[in-house]
């Protein structure tokens, strides 16, 4: 397995929001998953309640559109969308999918947007000149900072680290699908202010697609494929992110993209039936999982609880004490 085509056509999760005090409309009262499906023949963005009901189209246009996130307060969703043309570029809606705005003035190829814990910042990974890099920016489309080489990023609950895949082989491939050609891929994290990196390469994984922290950051839940399975399946693991980094299965049976509830006891991860690639959840404790679509393709989702939710309202000391505390453990070192 020397060269693997991935095609992102679906799994590209987004993440952006305006302000942490923004004015927008309101947020969700009540829990809710966004994701994408392709159940009328175009990508387009769906909220449901978590048993699977209530679900709804939120976008209603004819340009793809897919890799929802919600922001941090629930008040807005950051998307990617092919509506501008046929390259796929960052967009943010209200929570209702009124007031669709395009993130950046300049159009290049963004992908798998994320949000920072306080709202202000984004990452995604950029193509441009053939490479695949991750990148930040002001939730407003502000200056870009190049942070590393990589794609998938998935910033920490906490702090100024984000996760994201690297790979000994990372190339862009030229087709409408966003496709990249990847080798040797492993897990990394980045401290966005100090671009020190640390890495997580379990044994035994020639291939390691997206990653999902748990709310407490102490650990990461992957999409792999094992040398050890009896098929190369794509599955889903957890794996400490310090300490004894020996993975685990975190689901038995196939599954991708995972994404954890806000209180980090549920995985919503994604799976083929026959039906096409359905949304399921079951506990991260193990149980019986429970399949939330059964129409079309669906993926990407993620999850929104306003029990867990960063305060709408002006709170300066939360946009200043995780980063406070971080500064003050480095230090400390």
């Amino acid at each position: 397995m020397k060269f693997i085509r991935f095609l992102l056509v679906c799994g590209l999760g987004l993440v952006v929001g305006w302000s942490v005090i923004s004015t927008a409309a309101g947020a969700p009262r009540t829990a809710k998953i966004v994701f994408a499906s392709n159940r009328d023949g175009n990508s387009e963005i769906y909220v449901m309640n978590p048993d699977g009901s209530g679900q709804v189209n939120l976008t209603h246009h004819r340009g793809p559109d897919y890799s929802p996130v919600w922001s941090p307060t629930g008040r807005q969703i950051l998307f990617a969308s092919e509506r501008g043309g046929n390259i796929s570029d960052l967009y943010v809606m209200d929570a209702d999918g009124s007031d669709v705005k395009r993130v950046f003035h300049k159009r290049v190829r963004r992908s798998y947007p994320t949000w920072s814990p306080d709202g202000e910042q984004i990452a995604y990974y950029r193509v441009d000149r053939g490479e695949v890099a991750i990148y930040t920016a002001s939730i407003k489309g502000g200056a870009e900072k190049r942070i590393a080489t990589g794609m998938n990023p998935t910033w920490a609950p906490e702090g100024p680290e984000i996760a994201f895949i690297s790979a000994k082989v990372l190339l862009p491939v030229d087709d409408r699908f966003g496709g990249v050609e990847i080798a040797k891929p492993r897990i990394e994290i980045v401290n966005v202010r100090t671009h020190a990196k640390d890495q997580i390469s379990p044994d035994g994984f020639p291939l390691i697609f997206h990653t999902a922290w748990t709310p407490d950051g102490t650990r990461l839940v992957f999409s792999g494929i094992s040398v050890d399975d009896l098929a190369p399946t794509m599955q889903l693991y957890i794996v400490n992110r310090k300490g004894n980094k020996k993975p685990r299965k975190a689901v038995e049976g196939p599954g991708s993209n995972p994404a954890l509830a806000p209180q980090g006891d549920t995985l919503i991860y994604e799976k083929k039936t026959r039906e096409g690639t359905q949304l399921f959840k079951v506990a991260l404790a193990g149980g019986r999982p429970e399949q939330l679509t059964d129409s079309g393709g669906n993926y990407s989702a993620d999850w929104f609880d306003p029990a867990f939710a960063l305060p709408v309202s002006p709170q300066p000391h939360l946009l200043t004490t995780v980063w406070g505390r971080v500064k003050a453990q480095e230090s400390e070192r």
